[in-house]
């Protein structure tokens, strides 16, 4: 099962801009679905490239997606994974993203399993070396309520292998992302 889930990263060009947000983002702290009358508004993060490709996946670090990518996502109709609009603003020009609001969150670190740095005060998970997922507590869940989530545990957005390929399967290619698998992936793989 461990080799069914993968992360998704940004890939390491630094052409592709990270994304900063261009309003508050209080609203998508709060691990639930948010309403909203207009789309959000995100800016280029810093450091700005001097000729930045936007391409069809960047982070905020939540992933922001092109309009195809939206699509595949949106087929799966994900419980617990909302598809905001986004309006990303580049130079004078505004482009349309979609941020992939993954408000609910499975706690399925498996800690054995896992070599983690914790907070010893409190428990909290500081940084993963190596993950593992707890897959009775994902054997527990009907597929379809865990093909896409975000770990409880760390800011860490993890997709089954059906979406994975769905998405990979997009001709072309979709640029600026890459899926890790979950036993490959640790906390300093975007910086690869």
């Amino acid at each position: 099962m461990q080799r069914d889930y993968f992360v998704i990263e940004r890939a390491g060009s630094n052409t592709y801009p990270l994304l900063g947000w261009d309003q508050s983002a209080l609203m998508f702290r709060k691990g639930k679905p948010v309403n909203l009358a207009e789309p959000i508004r995100l800016r280029l993060a810093e450091p700005v490239p001097p000729m930045p490709v936007m391409v069809d996946h960047h982070s905020l670090p939540a992933p922001v997606v092109s309009r195809r990518l939206m699509e595949v996502l949106a087929r799966f109709e994900l419980p617990g994974v909302q598809l905001v609009p986004a309006d990303v603003r580049v130079g004078e020009a505004v482009l349309r993203y979609w941020l992939v609001h993954m408000w609910r969150r499975i706690p399925c670190v498996d800690r054995a399993r896992s070599q983690l740095n914790v907070d010893a005060d409190d428990g909290d998970v500081l940084g993963i070396d190596k993950l593992a997922l707890d897959e009775d507590v994902l054997n527990g869940m009907p597929l379809e309520e865990r093909r896409a989530f975000r770990l409880a545990e760390s800011v860490v957005h993890v997709f089954h292998r059906s979406v994975v390929e769905s998405v990979m399967s997009l001709t072309p290619p979709p640029e600026g992302l890459r899926f890790i698998p979950v036993p490959d992936w640790n906390d300093s793989a975007g910086f690869r």
